[in-house]
């Protein structure tokens, strides 16, 4: 997303944890750093109808701002929808 507004930025290391506390503290962390980006950047466009302006994604989708947002939202409830299964699937 930084990237389409002229914000070069390099994606962090892709981490893995072998307890929940440390996943815990990067998404707080991961929180705190997009929320600071919409307060130094208040001017965003959120909606954008011109193709040529769209964030294309590693999947190949073109997304605006909000439709990004709105995608890593509804990946992390998919997830914990999915977290939430096992853990009920795992008890019975």
């Amino acid at each position: 997303m930084e990237n389409s507004i002229g914000i070069e930025s390099v994606r962090p290391e892709r981490l893995q944890f072998d307890q929940v506390t440390p996943y815990i503290s990067r998404l707080k962390e991961a929180f705190i750093y997009n929320e600071d980006l919409f307060i130094k950047n208040p001017h965003i466009t959120m909606e954008e109808f011109d193709q040529s302006k769209k964030i294309n994604t590693k999947w190949g989708q073109q997304y605006d701002v909000e439709q990004i947002l709105e995608h890593a939202i509804v990946h992390i409830l998919r997830h914990r929808r999915q977290i939430k299964n096992a853990l009920t699937n795992r008890k019975n």
